[in-house]
């Protein structure tokens, strides 16, 4: 039952007050016979206005919190238009983390909740009328629960006694407070009357300690609203990008339907982890099969000037700093415009991590690679927005007979090209570059003439793989989540058409 203020409880607090007061009225009496009195007020105010000037001096620079911020970083394995929703996301919650009364004003939260989702809605359906409103009902659930969860055990682990209280304890402290506060206020004006000292010192150290109480409350206030938004804007990116899943699914531990046919058309392998895949692409006579054969150091494709691979052809290669991957030989093109792209070879875009291609260095004619490039790109910016793009590399072959042509003397170094040789490997690989809108460290110069020790495999392209082995895992996990995601699509049908054929038969006389 909450304390009530009456008559008998404003003189016994009076009465329970009276011998202290007493007691400091004495003291200050004391001091005042011994003419320390001044002296003792010199030294209260001179601390107080230390006190007051460290406080002062701390609001204006910077300084570390009190609590610890939440820290919610963005998942490396979003797509690309991610990014730029996070962004947004961010800056909203530097927008709104001085208001205190979010968790108070159901209104302020449901605004502020709609505003979050509509960023990330227009980034993944810009096109839709109601962009926030494209997803499935189950999935919205499940991010509200998400959003739930991780608030509690921010609050549970960071917030002392938080387990314990309830909110009916909350409402019966303040209304406490409340009270505590009307007795005090009629307590300090007896104070004041009988001993102006020391309610003057007790006034100064009620203010200090009450400021110090707003620091950790707004600390507190501005944790929470920052771990609100940052979360809701994590799921909610996961949820229109389509990584939020009703199921706890590892993609890529997983073997998926497509890698299985691929091993074990290749030497009846079986793997349980998902293995990259590599797509080795390229106009006919570009050096494409010797590439494959250098890459795994023995004939596994034929070499000639017609478009001799019939169709993707899949190769298990195993290399040093490598776990198993696929390679992929697709046929030789020419000439090609988006509208006759062979149905085989996009069918193997949104399947594969890592794109190589292979550029005659010496030949101009490369509007046939910009126009596959071009392609590929619009394929994932219309029909595969929420995967990512697989990395891009280019190998730069037949640099042998580039100018000076007799000359052959590796290796070349063409970030710091002294010798003309050099040069003109670096002019050739900035053309290839500008051509297929690419970075110059995109593009490797290799050679793999029959009458020449293979040059910059092993010592480059290997090498270039290898640093950008984190964009393609990034790569390889959307593949794998959006064809679990598929099994786990069409399994529901099928469970839910059973169930629903269950419930009309046992409905059947």
């Amino acid at each position: 039952m909450p304390m009530q203020l009456t008559r008998f409880a404003l003189l016994l607090g009076v009465f329970f007050l009276l011998p202290w007061l007493a007691l400091i009225g004495l003291g200050a009496y004391w001091l005042w016979e011994q003419n320390w009195l001044y002296y003792a007020l010199g030294i209260i105010l001179a601390n107080c206005l230390l006190c007051y000037r460290l406080l002062s001096r701390r609001s204006k620079h910077a300084r570390a919190p009190l609590i610890k911020p939440i820290k919610i970083s963005p998942d490396p394995n979003w797509p690309d238009a991610a990014q730029p929703a996070w962004k947004e996301i961010e800056q909203k919650a530097e927008s709104w983390k001085t208001r205190s009364d979010l968790f108070a004003d159901p209104h302020a939260i449901l605004h502020l909740s709609n505003e979050v989702l509509t960023i990330v809605a227009r980034q993944f359906h810009a096109g839709s009328k109601d962009p926030i409103l494209e997803f499935p009902l189950p999935y919205l659930l499940k991010l509200i629960v998400l959003v739930c969860e991780d608030i509690q055990h921010e609050v549970l682990d960071k917030i002392p006694g938080s387990h314990a209280v309830t909110v009916g304890d909350l409402r019966r402290i303040k209304q406490f407070i409340d009270n505590v506060d009307t007795l005090k206020k009629g307590v300090n004006v007896a104070h004041s009357l009988f001993n102006w000292p020391g309610a003057a010192l007790g006034t100064a150290h009620s203010w200090l300690v009450g400021k110090g109480m707003n620091v950790v409350a707004a600390e507190v206030r501005q944790r929470l609203v920052n771990a609100y938004i940052r979360k809701l804007g994590f799921y909610a990116i996961q949820l229109y990008s389509g990584q939020l899943s009703l199921d706890d699914i590892a993609p890529g531990d997983i073997l998926s339907q497509y890698a299985q046919q691929d091993i074990a058309q290749a030497d009846r392998a079986n793997t349980t982890v998902e293995p990259l895949r590599i797509l080795i692409i390229g106009q006919v006579s570009s050096g494409k099969s010797s590439l494959l054969n250098e890459i795994f150091g023995d004939i596994k494709a034929a070499v000639g000037r017609l478009p001799v691979t019939p169709e993707i052809t899949p190769y298990v290669l195993e290399h040093d700093g490598f776990k198993k991957i696929i390679v992929l030989d697709s046929p030789g093109y020419g000439g090609l415009s988006h509208n006759n792209i062979p149905e085989e070879l996009k069918r193997e875009w949104d399947k594969v991590d890592i794109i190589l291609f292979v550029c005659h260095a010496a030949q101009a004619a490369r509007q046939a690679d910009a126009e596959q490039l071009n392609a590929l790109r619009g394929y994932f910016q219309q029909e595969r927005k929420n995967q990512a793009l697989p990395v891009i590399l280019v190998a730069a072959t037949h640099i042998d007979l580039l100018r000076p042509v007799r000359e052959w003397q590796p290796p070349y170094n063409i970030q710091q090209p002294q010798r003309a040789k050099e040069r003109s490997i670096r002019q050739a690989c900035e053309a290839i570059a500008h051509d297929l809108g690419l970075e110059l460290a995109q593009v490797l110069p290799v050679c793999m003439a029959p009458d020449r020790p293979a040059y910059n495999i092993e010592e480059g392209l290997i090498p270039l793989m290898r640093e950008h082995l984190q964009d393609a895992k990034r790569v390889l996990f959307l593949r794998c989540l959006r064809h679990q995601q598929d099994i786990g699509y069409w399994r529901r049908w099928r469970d839910q058409i059973r169930r629903s054929g269950q419930i009309i038969l046992s409905l059947m006389p």
